[in-house]
């Protein structure tokens, strides 16, 4: 009777080594969240590509933002994108430079328009074009002397100013400077004189308790080559072009 129990235990120990070898020999699979309303979105695509570059699986769950920095902090996630820095977060977590993204919003009109708008009073009484659905800077925001416009997309928006139907349009320099450029009309459309002073800048941040603490130099490398081959800004671009509001 001792013998068999002895087999047994030998048997069940055996079986639970090899069962948390098995676990252990695992590929570890990332863990991210989106917010529900976003968990199609971007922020996807980034988080996708950059597992991609890695070499791994990744796994994207919703949840509401603050719940993701809390979840983050307990290293229950692993990695956040389009999250911009402070030196409360950098305490928390460890971000990636440099930021992936920058985007600087800037208003646009025909080239023999540029030097008409020399200031924010110059913007009165003229058309605007802007993206149905899109948030902007307060001080545009909020000026309700403005004639805005809502389109679709991008695109929509540079058809609209080549045909004379609206005066100047707003959106972010890197992804406009891209499309004119694939429409071949950046010498139709350029940026006006007076410029808004407001951009943001996005970076890529990971738990400090997560195993990707480990390639931080390597994630460095990724954002990196991403931004000199325009992977991001050409995806961001693809998106909302794809994805009308």
């Amino acid at each position: 009777m001792f013998f068999l129990k002895a087999v047994a235990s030998l048997i069940l120990c055996t079986t639970t080594l090899l069962s948390y070898m098995a676990v252990a020999n695992e590929p570890y699979v990332i863990k991210a969240a989106l917010s529900q309303e976003f968990k199609k979105g971007l922020h996807r695509q980034y988080l996708t590509y950059v597992a991609e570059q890695l070499g791994m699986e990744i796994q994207i769950t919703t949840m509401p933002f603050a719940r993701r920095m809390m979840e983050l902090k307990k290293g229950n996630l692993d990695i956040i994108v389009g999250v911009q820095y402070s030196t409360l977060r950098a305490e928390e977590l460890t971000f990636i430079f440099p930021a992936y993204e920058k985007l600087s919003f800037r208003y646009f009109s025909l080239t023999q328009n540029t030097e008409k708008i020399k200031s924010n009073d110059d913007l009165v009484g003229k058309t605007i074009g802007v993206i149905r659905g899109a948030k902007y800077f307060p001080i545009f925001e909020q000026n309700t002397e403005l004639q805005k416009y809502p389109f679709n997309n991008l695109k929509t928006n540079i058809d609209m100013l080549l045909l004379g139907r609206i005066d100047i349009f707003v959106h972010y320099e890197e992804s406009t400077a891209l499309m004119l450029k694939t429409m071949k009309a950046d010498h139709l459309i350029a940026k006006t004189n007076h410029q808004p002073k407001h951009s943001l800048e996005h970076y890529l941040a990971i738990s400090k308790n997560s195993p990707l603490a480990a390639k931080t130099e390597q994630l460095e490398d990724i954002v990196e080559r991403g931004i000199s081959q325009q992977v991001f800004i050409k995806r961001r671009l693809e998106h909302y072009q794809q994805n009308k509001p």
